[in-house]
């Protein structure tokens, strides 16, 4: 589920379920979560890459599906879970964390690539939010993409579900770079290498406090997500 390979100080961890568009499943979440334990607790390792296998998506969000023998709500409540204990391992990461960003990152996994240090794009690839057009809101996705764009890719983002490409994502902050395809892996190389090598107590307390306001913004709108799962269970009930 989870391709692992270390070079240099750097472990590069790859979505690889590309059968299912890299989808979040159950075993896609732990191994993901195992990874990034095993990361934090290794001094060998000095910065993490987060990617996808093949053309089609870094990640395609979560596998609904998955769990669809819990029925909608409980499935939600369950998916909202791992996304609380994923987004945790990378908020609480003192180590840098980059996003390679080969293919589209939709849904949760636009929320794993917004909650990495920097991004790395190819600009052939886009992102999106589409819960909206499923009528399933995302407070969560707000709270994690609203610090690094615009009012009004946010709203596009989160209100209207579009794609939204590369170069503007870039233009808009949501990316650290954009470059051509046959460059990412390079690219990305490169700034991982870079990130390795700076000072990492430093780096550590930087990071707790940049990502201070997110992390109350991110457990405020689990809490809110929650809340609506739990309020259309018991709607059920009565």
């Amino acid at each position: 589920m989870i391709l692992s390979t270390y070079e240099d100080g750097v472990l590069w961890l790859a979505f690889n379920r590309t059968s299912a568009a890299n989808s979040l499943n159950l075993e896609m979440y732990d191994a993901l979560h195992a990874a990034m334990s095993g990361a934090m607790a290794d001094p060998a390792v000095k910065c993490i890459v987060l990617t996808g296998e093949g053309h089609k998506a870094f990640c395609a969000g979560a596998d609904l599906k998955a769990f669809s023998e819990l029925g909608r709500e409980q499935a939600e409540l369950k998916h909202l879970d791992l996304l609380d204990r994923c987004f945790g391992d990378l908020l609480t990461c003192g180590k840098p964390v980059v996003a390679c960003v080969q293919a589209a990152a939709v849904g949760a996994g636009l929320m794993v690539a917004a909650l990495c240090d920097e991004i790395v794009m190819s600009e052939q690839t886009w992102v999106s939010l589409p819960e909206v057009l499923f009528d399933m809101p995302t407070p969560i996705g707000a709270a994690i993409v609203s610090p690094r764009v615009s009012h009004r890719l946010m709203h596009r983002l989160v209100q209207l579900g579009e794609r939204v490409g590369a170069s503007e994502c870039l233009s808009e902050g949501l990316a650290s770079l954009v470059v051509p395809a046959e460059q990412l892996l390079e690219v990305t190389r490169a700034r991982a290498k870079a990130l390795a090598v700076i000072p990492s107590h430093a780096y550590a307390l930087n990071k707790q406090w940049i990502n201070q306001r997110t992390r109350g913004a991110l457990a405020n709108a689990s809490l809110l997500a929650r809340s609506v799962i739990e309020h259309s269970i018991n709607s059920h009930l009565t």
